[in-house]
């Protein structure tokens, strides 16, 4: 099998939802590697995590199915693991794609939610600013 392309899931998402592009991969001569990150699909949850701990899983994943190097991919919320393992790992990342990703929250001056739909502005805004709950 040819290099390994490793697909960082959206938010939320797992592997469990994913019915990507595993055929064009394949017709490439790549091999598609999938996981989920902790706390999506059937991961456990690791609280206290950031996106940069994302580099460890994949070296693990790497060394774990013998492939010194490869390829990554993010769609939407993956795409901030997919540049952060590119970053991180840049000795064994040879390329990084990231698909309809977004921002980074919390930046001066960015607005995390430009250029979003009006569906995930709306459930972004409830997971940013939650209301009280109501009894």
């Amino acid at each position: 099998m040819g290099l390994p392309v490793v697909f960082h899931h959206g938010t939320p998402g797992s592997v469990l939802r994913f019915t990507g592009f595993q055929h064009a991969v394949h017709e490439h001569g790549l091999r598609l590697v999938r996981y989920s990150r902790a706390g999506y699909g059937q991961s456990s949850r690791l609280p206290g995590r950031a996106i940069a701990d994302v580099a460890r899983d994949i070296s693990a994943i790497l060394d774990n199915i013998g492939a010194p190097r490869c390829l990554v991919a993010g769609r939407s919320g993956g795409g901030p693991h997919c540049l952060a393992t590119a970053a991180l790992l840049p000795e064994r990342v040879a390329g990084a794609l990231v698909i309809a990703g977004f921002a980074p929250y919390g930046v001066a001056d960015l607005n995390f939610l430009n250029g979003m739909g009006e569906l995930n502005i709306e459930l972004f805004g409830r997971a940013l600013w939650p209301r009280p709950h109501r009894r």
